[in-house]
């Protein structure tokens, strides 16, 4: 009888570890398609909000884009690291923005002040 529990509770056990990574792997393969590469955009600074952690860009063709900061963005002007609130100073200066585009809003990785 005790080597019939055993066999059940290693059976069960086996099956939680499969389901487990089976889910894993589904959530990953989810995540991967509906990722979209970085892209790059130059254009021009119109506005730095940053209260709602957001850069307004005006690209090439004059539509506007909104560039969400995060902590991980790197924001750059001349050979100098700087924070969001101090981008103010940049305003109406070129700009090259790397972004990734989501569904909720594109996200600033990297915003280089290049005039």
């Amino acid at each position: 009888m005790r080597t019939m529990w055993s066999s059940l509770s290693l059976v069960v056990c086996a099956f939680m570890l499969t389901a487990t990574v089976t889910a894993a792997e589904k959530s990953k393969a989810t995540a991967e398609r509906t990722a979209w590469p970085p892209e790059t955009l130059a254009g021009q600074i119109m506005m730095v909000v940053p209260a709602k952690n957001l850069v307004i860009v005006k690209g090439p063709d004059g539509v506007p884009f909104d560039m969400r900061v995060t902590p991980a963005t790197h924001i750059e002007s001349g050979n100098h690291t700087i924070a969001l609130k101090d981008l103010n100073q940049d305003a109406q200066k070129s700009v090259t923005v790397r972004y990734v585009p989501e569904r909720a809003g594109d996200i600033a990785r990297t915003i280089k002040v290049t005039g």
